[in-house]
């Protein structure tokens, strides 16, 4: 009988294998990481059902590391393999790439849905994976809800900026790698609904919209936030989205775009900052004001200081209903260092937009199935993302007139791609990193941060972003190799991520 079964096995057919060739992708730049992990390109035969964690565990012994931990390739003998393993460096997770998409099923499956033919090697890029968000540390218990927030990356002037249900702004500094809350003014009289930043010269420009039907900005700069103007005239319901843009070229200007809960959109011209010498402040006293800081107000520097009131430059009838997110368009630069052209709106209507901002003329209309919640641009094309109600993220191909793009290809204006419904709950808010056109985050009602790479249906890393089941996460921020999120919780959670 022994016999036999050793006969028997030695007929089986043996596993069927592929041929392989390992590129490092070339997302990598830094010369000095590629020559520690590039590998020749020679075709290799690996198991066809080989998965993501298989293929790593080849390119650490390729690259004499130590195997990671949770391989699925089986040593042949695990004594040596530790014995040698103690002066190898360690393992490096590896992410793959099959003709641009994640690989996420066995290696032969991923080729079959790809269409691609076995006959000749598979070309696999590789590169090191992205790490599951690790929380870092959290704020003090907040009087109210965090309900929008934003991070400003400067030399000198970086900071966390949250808006709460309370009407307050509040910093977070995070220069030590814990969460410091800094200054805060109380700004509104209902909840702060939208926040966003922008360089202001050497300052940092705060600009608030908020239920009350009030929009302002602040000047942020050495831990203090003074009031710089009001704008008036451009909406009479609550101010659900703002953006803010700071064109850095020679005699450049800042503007601001706002939505609000009837669909009303208007476009601003951000005034010079108020906290000039005192000939300045009488020159601009036809446009200024004398007034009080808001009540309440933490900031005491705000008791008595001339603040400028602006009109708005430009006002539209853009939704029939709620703008719940805007992105200013793609320029040619990442660092969005001129005036752009044009405007992305998406709305409670189910629609997404572009405005030509020369002409306020819409050159592009979407209709979606659902409800859009929040609204983000790649940091390199006008492909966005959007949430939903029906816990799903979306893409969008918002380009016009041919534009290029190495996000999302083929699709041509107007397509939508989405991603798997991973969340339970509403999609209060989604980001896009601003240093990986590939990686977004979204963060929901049923209390969890998720990061994407679109190059996958399926989300990279779930992390809880609340204290409690139940608790609801309404907002997020990437920041300086952090991802922020606050919610109905009260807390300001920190997540190392590295981006």
């Amino acid at each position: 009988m022994s016999d036999q079964s050793v006969s028997s096995d030695d007929n089986e057919s043996p596993e069927t294998k592929l041929r392989i060739s390992f590129v490092l992708a070339p997302s990598i730049r830094s010369q000095k990481q590629r020559d520690l992990l590039e590998l020749p390109t020679e075709p290799i035969a690996v198991p066809a059902s080989v998965r993501k964690n298989g293929l790593s565990a080849v390119v650490n012994h390729l690259l004499d590391r130590k195997a990671p931990k949770d391989d699925d390739a089986v040593s042949d003998s695990d004594d040596d393999s530790s014995n040698d393993g103690s002066e190898k460096l360690p393992a490096i997770p590896f992410d793959f790439l099959l003709n641009d998409k994640l690989l996420r099923l066995p290696l032969d499956s991923a080729a079959r849905k790809e269409g691609l033919s076995t006959e000749h090697a598979l070309e696999l890029q590789y590169f090191p994976a992205r790490l599951p968000p690790k929380k870092e540390g959290e704020s003090e218990n907040l009087p109210d809800w965090i309900t929008a927030m934003d991070y400003y990356d400067g030399k000198n002037n970086s900071a966390l900026f949250t808006g709460g249900a309370d009407g307050v702004i509040r910093t977070f500094s995070t220069s030590k790698g814990d969460l410091q809350q800094g200054t805060s003014v109380s700004a509104h009289t209902g909840s702060i609904k939208c926040l966003s930043t922008s360089s202001f010269g050497e300052k940092t420009l705060v600009a608030t919209g908020s239920m009350d039907q009030t929009l302002i900005t602040h000047v942020y700069q050495n831990d203090t936030l003074d009031l710089h103007a009001v704008y008036s005239g451009g909406h009479t319901n609550s101010i659900c989205s703002v953006a803010l843009n700071n064109d850095s070229s020679p005699g450049g200007k800042t503007i601001m775009a706002s939505g609000d809960w009837d669909g009303g959109l208007a476009i601003w011209s951000v005034p010079a900052s108020s906290s000039a010498g005192a000939n300045d402040e009488a020159a601009e006293n036809k446009s200024s004001k004398k007034r009080k800081g808001s009540k309440g107000s933490v900031d005491k520097s705000n008791a008595s200081v001339n603040i400028q009131e602006v009109k708005p430059l430009q006002s539209v009838k853009a939704h029939a209903s709620n703008i719940s997110g805007l992105a200013w368009g793609y320029n040619g630069s990442a660092e969005q260092s001129s005036t752009p052209t044009t405007l992305l709106t998406g709305s409670w209507d189910h629609g997404l937009k572009v405005y030509d901002l020369n002409r306020m003329d819409c050159i592009l209309a979407l209709n979606g199935s659902r409800v859009v919640t929040s609204l983000s641009r790649c940091s390199n094309s006008n492909v966005v993302a959007t949430a939903s109600p029906d816990c799903t993220v979306r893409l969008w191909d918002m380009r016009t007139n041919g534009e290029g793009s190495s996000v999302v290809g083929g699709g041509g204006s107007g397509m939508d791609k989405s991603l798997r419904q991973s969340h339970k709950a509403w999609v209060s808010s989604v980001q896009w990193s601003p240093t990986d056109p590939f990686v977004l985050a979204s963060t929901s009602h049923d209390g969890t941060l998720k990061v994407w790479d679109i190059r996958s249906s399926l989300p990279l890393h779930s992390v809880n972003a609340v204290n409690k089941k139940g608790e609801k996460a309404l907002c997020l921020a990437f920041g300086d190799g952090m991802i922020y999120s606050g919610g109905n919780d009260c807390v300001v959670k920190q997540f190392a991520c590295n981006l």
